[in-house]
């Protein structure tokens, strides 16, 4: 839980905003709906990815290993309700719920400077609202930047 809690405040800070290009609401909306996986992020324009231990096939040795398990999913059902949850999946691809089963909503908003994701309740209910601005979407990989941060998050299709 504290983990979530602390993803969820990065949301704060301070930094320029980002110019999306090329793309409007409605295009957007289409591009984002479906699962994410996350790969890394950019922090100070350090590449950082997550990472996790896991037994090498080959020996009887943990090896530390690059993780990309973390699963974003953006939906909209037929009523246009949006539901936004961060899963993981499993070595063998299976989608695994998560341990909290917390979901939150999301929206996506046209501002000046180009298209912004609002995620709300994203970790846990009442958890400040997480604003990215979409940098780059098309249908196989997914950039966004923290509208206070500035730290760079990059996604590719599941």
């Amino acid at each position: 839980m504290l983990a979530g809690f602390m993803a969820c405040m990065t949301a704060y800070g301070q930094t320029e905003p980002v110019q999306s290009k090329g793309k409007d609401v409605a295009e957007t909306l289409s591009l984002i709906k479906g699962q994410w996986r996350f790969v890394y992020k950019i922090i100070e324009n350090e590449v950082h990815y997550d990472t996790r231990i896991q037994p090498n096939a080959a020996n009887t040795e943990m090896e530390v290993v690059v993780d990309t398990m973390a699963i974003h999913s953006f939906q909209i059902d037929e009523r246009g309700r949006t539901k936004y949850a961060v899963n993981w999946e499993n070595a063998l691809g299976d989608l695994l719920v998560n341990e909290w089963d917390v979901s939150g909503k999301w929206d996506v908003k046209q501002t000046p400077n180009g298209i912004d994701v609002h995620i709300l309740d994203a970790y846990f209910p009442g958890c400040p609202p997480i604003i990215r601005r979409i940098v780059n979407i098309n249908k196989k990989q997914l950039f966004l930047q923290d509208s206070q941060s500035g730290d760079k998050y990059y996604y590719e299709k599941r």
